[in-house]
């Protein structure tokens, strides 16, 4: 009986070393699978990303401050081989990520101004940047104050960038390409432009807008062989943006449809929230609404035009439509793209 029992014994412990032989071979050819896709994926991204023979626009986040579905705002577009970042709210690094675009590629962040949702991000694009394999320097552009903006994070993520390249080594973690380097600038209070990036025929301007209180704040114009995008920032309507979006291919632009907050403002004041009634209030007089919009596209002759930082946040068809759609195209008569996280726009090259 004691013999039966052994061998019983022996066939269990048997059979369950080749279950875990099996699951453990199992398991090795499924992690070998799932690297060997990720990095094909990745791969295939960045080439089509950085083709030459096109300009990509991808929306990594269309959000605002307001709680909302969306990433805060950021614009990335590839452009004769440069990965450039406009803008870095809150959680950008990692959806550029999810969106598989090549971070490690990251050329330059240009920031329109300091208010959160447009740089909350920016130590994690930097420092994300780097760990993904950028061997190149980083330089992050923004009117008078942005020295002290990157400065701060720098200081934040000094002993990340230590940990980082003492665990890994230099090989792997190379001191040399940590951190980031700033271009300040001061936007011109006429509105005419200035050139704060040039290189291989890339040119980008950036131009005074009117957002105060919130001052400096600047918009950027991008402009490679014949074609020419416009990223307004956050602003009032402006003859600035105006003046700076004429004859733009595309126009990127925040937009506000203020009759929805001025509702929002006096729902408020029903409930005596007098805080959030005021801060209501105040948010209209600095941004655009969308009838405003769609005149200063129509004035400028704006080829498309693309809706991003959308206040309120809606989705779905039927508020989509009658909170920006119908308003904008009363007015305006060229192409309009209402945006979303992750919307990809190809502009083909001559």
């Amino acid at each position: 009986m004691k013999s039966n029992q052994t061998k019983s014994l022996y066939f269990n412990i048997l059979f369950l070393s080749v279950c875990l032989l099996t699951l453990s071979c199992s398991w090795d050819r499924f992690v070998i699978s799932r690297v060997n896709e990720s990095t094909i994926v990745k791969a295939k991204a960045a080439k089509e990303l950085l083709d030459k023979d096109k300009i990509t626009i991808v929306l990594t986040g269309t959000g605002s401050p307001l709680p909302s579905e969306s990433i805060q705002n950021s614009t990335a577009i590839f452009v004769n081989g440069q990965f450039l970042v406009f803008d870095a709210g809150d959680g950008v690094a990692m959806a550029m990520e999810k969106l598989n675009l090549p971070v490690s590629e990251i050329t330059s962040v240009f920031i329109t101004h300091f208010h959160s949702d447009h740089f909350a991000d920016l130590g994690e694009v930097i420092d994300r940047s780097w760990l993904l394999g950028r061997q190149k320097p980083l330089t992050i552009h923004g009117p008078k104050g942005i020295s002290d903006l990157v400065n701060g994070f720098l200081k934040s993520y000094q002993s990340e960038f230590y940990y980082r390249t003492k665990h890994h080594g230099d090989a792997v973690m190379p001191s040399q390409w940590k951190g980031a380097k700033t271009n300040e600038f001061a936007p011109k209070s006429d509105g005419s432009s200035k050139i704060v990036y040039e290189k291989d025929g890339v040119i980008v301007y950036a131009f005074y807008v009117n957002h105060v209180p919130v001052e400096p704040a600047v918009g950027y114009r991008l402009e490679y062989k014949g074609k020419s995008i416009v990223i307004s920032g956050d602003t009032a309507d402006s003859e600035f943006l105006k003046k700076q979006s004429f004859g733009a291919d595309y126009l990127i632009s925040e937009v506000m449809n203020k009759s929805m907050i001025a509702k929002i403002e006096t729902a408020y004041d029903s409930i005596n929230n007098s805080r959030l009634s005021k801060i209501m209030k105040d948010i209209q007089l600095y941004h655009i609404d969308a009838f405003e919009l769609g005149n200063l596209a129509e004035e400028a002759k704006v080829k498309t035009l693309v809706l991003t930082h959308m206040i309120p946040f809606v989705s779905g068809y039927v508020q989509t439509k009658a909170i920006y759609k119908d308003p904008i195209q009363k007015v305006y008569h060229g192409d309009l793209i209402i945006g979303h996280d992750g919307k990809r726009i190809e502009i083909p090259l001559p």
